[in-house]
């Protein structure tokens, strides 16, 4: 179950998002990012039998686009169900029109399951990141829009 993170998740968001396993793939967010998304009601967590499993941050670019800022789900498997949670609030309550990221070229995971779910490649930055371990790495921009994101909510509320 998505649910929206709170001022007291704030640590508990920090952590998972700065944890050693993420920082292949994901930039530690700037100081007071998590509490910005938070108090603007775009930080989400997910909420699984065991606890929390995971958990998203948006952004808005403009009104009705949004930024897909972090996606992290720390039980094997939860990587999709979170994000159909996300895409029905972005798409849903949030009334987006359209939903964007970036992702390390590399990760082949992430780029598999953003395409099975309806995302197309806009683009392509060589060398945008550099990891913290070291290493520039090219970033694939993706984007959904709200009319392309239908068919993936609608299995989701099927196999609901």
């Amino acid at each position: 179950m998505l649910q929206l993170a709170g001022p007291q998740d704030q640590d508990l968001i920090a952590r998972l998002w700065q944890a050693p396993e993420q920082a292949p793939w994901i930039e530690p967010p700037d100081e007071g990012k998590i509490a910005a998304a938070i108090s603007r009601g775009q930080a989400f967590l997910w909420c699984r039998d065991a606890g929390i499993a995971g958990f998203a941050v948006i952004m808005s670019w403009v009104p009705r686009v949004y930024g897909l800022a972090a996606l992290v789900s720390t039980v094997r498997g939860q990587g999709e169900p979170l994000l159909l949670a996300l895409l029905a609030q972005v798409f849903g309550p949030l009334d987006g029109h359209r939903i964007g990221l970036d992702v390390t070229a590399d990760n082949a995971r992430a780029i598999a399951l953003y395409e099975r779910l309806g995302f197309r490649h806009e683009g392509l930055i060589r060398e945008c990141w550099q990891r913290p371990t070291g290493g520039w790495v090219d970033c694939c921009l993706m984007g959904l829009l709200a009319r392309e994101a239908r068919a993936p909510l609608a299995r989701q509320v099927a196999a609901s």
